[in-house]
């Protein structure tokens, strides 16, 4: 069986984007191969694409999470079967047509939830649990750059838990993010004064999807001052308040999504779908932010 891969040999902007059709080697054993149906696509993708992030040699492979088809499994864990419809994150890539992704990151596609929807899910609901559940027990929350995939899903778990959320975002995503039950502000420039408008209290918490200087000083200057401060944007900060956040992969917190979006309690937008030979054209687009929701490939 074969796979074509999205890899690049070099860093650089979306031309150093290339396809490699190889011979899959024979399936390890707690494996399952996938026939790949959507990827999503995360800004994690391009920005190791420039090199701002290195965290794997050249040639590199892109993508953390996927949908798709059973077309071969390791051995019979009694569970999964050649033919099941699956989603969930990947081992060391998922643009692909077809990966081997451990058994233990599986979980079973709804089958009302369209392919688009799946394969873009596992990203941003892991992270944005691994924020909730790291900040822990709060009555105010401020997220900054919310109209992302990991902020939709922050916002939805923080108001199910009882917490009011102030989000910022574009003049765009302004009606978006107070239809997820945030209150919104536009970014930019006098955003602490808009910040104070709408909450004048210091918030118990904050996160940054964004990294930039902007939303670190309107942390800083919004938060109590015992209150966490995380981001997820992995760029540098200027102050040893700010927390960097990585994602905690774990299949029960990404069921729990998946249930809510599956069954309406959680919206989830799809931004823009690509087909797979117009991955360099999303990866652009990727680097020019201002997302609502997530942008998928197709295959």
């Amino acid at each position: 069986m074969k796979t074509t891969i999205l890899i690049a040999q070099s860093y650089g902007q979306a031309d150093v984007l290339e396809y490699l059709t190889q011979e899959l080697p024979p399936l390890a054993k707690g494996m399952a191969r996938i026939e790949v149906k959507v990827s999503g696509i995360n800004p994690i993708d391009a920005r190791r694409m420039t090199g701002e992030f290195r965290h794997a040699p050249l040639p590199q492979a892109f993508g953390t999470e996927f949908a798709g088809v059973i077309a071969e499994i390791a051995e019979d864990s009694g569970k999964w079967s050649v033919g099941d419809e699956v989603l969930g994150s990947g081992a060391s890539f998922t643009h692909a047509t077809i990966i081997d992704v451990p058994v233990e990151n599986l979980v079973a596609k709804p089958q009302n939830l369209a392919w688009e929807v799946a394969g873009s899910l596992a990203g941003a609901s892991q992270t944005a649990m691994t924020i909730l559940d790291e900040i822990g027990d709060v009555n105010s929350l401020l997220i900054q750059g919310a109209s992302g995939g990991v902020g939709s899903i922050a916002v939805q778990l923080a108001k199910e838990r009882g917490i009011e959320v102030v989000a910022t975002a574009s003049a765009r995503n302004q009606d978006y993010l107070k239809s997820l039950g945030a209150i919104p502000v536009v970014y930019g420039q006098g955003l602490i004064d808009r910040l104070k408008e709408v909450h004048p209290k210091p918030f118990d918490a904050s996160i940054d999807m964004s990294g930039t200087e902007d939303a670190t000083q309107a942390a800083l200057a919004s938060v109590k001052p015992d209150g966490i401060i995380g981001t997820i944007a992995g760029k540098k900060v200027s102050s040893p308040r700010v927390q960097a956040m990585w994602v905690k992969r774990n299949v029960n917190n990404l069921k729990y999504v998946v249930d809510r979006v599956a069954d309406g309690r959680f919206k989830w937008e799809i931004d823009d779908v690509y087909s797979f030979d117009r991955a360099a054209e999303a990866y652009e687009n990727i680097l020019k932010g201002h997302t609502r929701g997530k942008s998928v490939l197709i295959f």
